[in-house]
């Protein structure tokens, strides 16, 4: 059954009308084909010649879902999705994102994780940052941080790291960190917030600097992405480190 819809599928376009009179004609075929291949594909036109490649993608979500919850999916993510898809490698920690997203979409008792701007948020996303991202969603990480106070100039200066609770280890390139970290602030997943006050720190009874102490963690909205689409196991993934 996939075989013959995609016959029926336009060779020279991935879609372009959500509305599409060849669209209900893939709908009406489906009766028999793979259960979510329906709710996928209804709102958008997809390449013949990445027919392999997007039914592999339908067996993963297939997997994912059960059959007596299936529902029509939100067009806004399935098409922006299946987009992207047609670029990512399919052992990729990304794709494996995107997939998560298709299955909850479709999926009546999971959809409402599924907000609009996760499509458009994933395809910023490095494989370190969703690994990032797969910690934060697990628990909350301490960070202290120290700087220097320069009296004459009356400014914090030289701020260092005294320790990062964070298993950097875990990133293929951990130097990075605070600049993904910035970036998922940036996007409203993660960010590092100060814990209680600053802590002065007094020579001869002039302060010399303070320490910081960091809390890194997820936000309201990166909790909802995190439940939406970072899978439980990473390490199966081409692109994250072994």
């Amino acid at each position: 059954m996939i075989e013959d819809l995609v016959q029926k599928i336009p060779l020279d376009k991935a879609y372009d009308d959500l509305a599409s009179p060849a669209l209900k004609e893939v709908g009406d075929m489906l009766h028999n084909g793979v259960k979510s291949l329906r709710f996928l594909f209804a709102p958008i036109d997809i390449l013949a010649k990445q027919q392999d490649r997007f039914q592999n993608f339908l067996k993963r979500i297939d997997a994912k879902v059960d059959s007596d919850n299936l529902i029509d999916a939100d067009p806004r993510i399935i098409g922006e999705t299946f987009e992207v898809l047609k670029y990512s490698k399919e052992d990729s920690i990304l794709t494996e994102l995107f997939i998560n997203l298709l299955a909850k979409s479709v999926d009546k008792t999971k959809q409402s994780k599924c907000h609009p701007a996760f499509p458009n948020i994933i395809r910023q996303l490095s494989p370190d940052e969703a690994v990032i991202i797969f910690y934060l969603k697990r628990e909350k990480y301490e960070l202290k941080n120290h700087s220097d106070f320069d009296v004459e100039k009356a400014l914090f200066v030289n701020n260092t790291v005294i320790y990062n609770k964070f298993p950097l280890d875990k990133l293929n390139s951990p130097e990075n960190f605070f600049i993904y970290m910035n970036h998922l602030n940036s996007l409203n997943l993660a960010g590092i917030w100060q814990r209680g006050n600053q802590v002065p720190i007094y020579n001869n009874n002039t302060q010399t600097g303070v320490d910081i102490y960091n809390e890194i963690r997820l936000t309201e909205f990166g909790m909802l992405f995190a439940e939406a689409v970072i899978p439980n196991n990473i390490e199966i993934f081409s692109d994250i480190k072994s």
